[in-house]
C-alpha cells in the first residue's frame, strides 16, 4: 500500500516511546536483534565536487580542510577492501566526490575495482553521483550490488539547498539504478532549514 502525506503525518506525530516501540517490533520481525551488519566506506575521490551542496564539505565551492581532488590509487583501494573483509565487513562502499561519472576510461576503472573486491568475497556498494541507464546497467554487469544517493531533502525545499542539480536528476538515477537490478541506498538529511512538511514529503518520496 502506497503512503500519503497524511498517512505519514499521522506516523510522524505519534509520541516517541510508541515510534521506539514500533521500531522495535519491526527489527525484531525482519532481522536477527543481535546481529550487526558491517559496511565500510572508502573514499576514492576526495574533494573537489563541481556541485554546491550546502551541507558538504566535498564540495569546491566552499572553503573546507580537504585537498582538491584526492584520489587513492588502486592498490590503495583493493588493500582497504581486504582490511574491511578482514576486520568483519559483509559490504564495501566506494565513494567519488563528483557530478558524475567522467568519462568511459573512469568507468571502466571502477568496474575493475568492482569486479577486484567481489572476487574477495565481499558485497559492493558504490556513491557516483548521476548515471545514466547504460552506466548503471555496467555496474550491474560488474558486480556492483548497491548504490547510493539520496535525495537530500524535499523537492520544495531542494533549491535551497543545492541549486548545480535539480530533484528529478535525482529520481532519474534511482529509476536507472531500480531498472538494472541494482539494491538502493537512499535517505536525506533533517536540519537544514526546512519544515516538517518538508521532512514528512521528503519520506512520501522515499516511501
Amino acid at each position: 500500500m502506497g503512503h500519503t502525506f497524511e498517512s505519514i503525518k499521522e506516523i510522524h506525530n505519534l509520541p516517541i516511546t510508541t515510534l521506539l516501540l514500533r521500531a522495535q517490533e519491526t527489527l525484531h520481525r525482519f532481522h536477527d536483534p543481535a546481529r550487526v551488519e558491517l559496511h565500510t566506506l572508502c573514499s576514492v575521490k576526495t574533494g573537489g565536487c563541481s556541485e554546491n551542496c550546502a551541507y558538504c564539505s566535498q564540495s569546491a565551492h566552499h572553503k573546507t580542510f580537504l585537498k582538491e581532488g584526492t584520489w587513492l590509487s588502486h592498490e590503495d583501494i583493493i588493500q582497504k577492501a581486504k582490511e574491511a573483509k578482514a576486520a568483519g565487513a559483509m559490504r564495501f562502499s566506494l565513494s567519488y566526490a563528483w557530478r558524475t561519472i567522467p568519462s568511459e576510461a573512469h568507468l571502466s576503472t571502477i568496474t575493475e575495482v568492482i569486479r577486484e573486491v567481489k572476487a574477495l568475497g565481499i558485497q559492493v556498494c558504490c556513491t557516483l553521483g548521476m548515471l545514466t541507464p547504460a552506466q548503471a546497467e555496467q555496474l550491474k554487469e560488474a558486480g556492483c550490488d548497491c548504490y547510493n544517493h539520496n535525495i537530500d531533502t524535499s523537492r520544495a525545499h531542494y533549491g535551497k539547498i543545492i541549486t548545480t542539480r535539480t530533484f528529478d536528476d535525482r529520481l532519474d538515477t534511482l529509476k536507472n539504478v531500480q531498472n538494472a537490478g541494482i539494491m538502493v541506498c537512499c535517505g536525506g538529511i533533517v536540519g537544514m532549514g526546512e519544515s516538517i512538511d518538508d521532512r514528512i514529503n521528503m519520506i512520501v518520496e522515499l516511501a
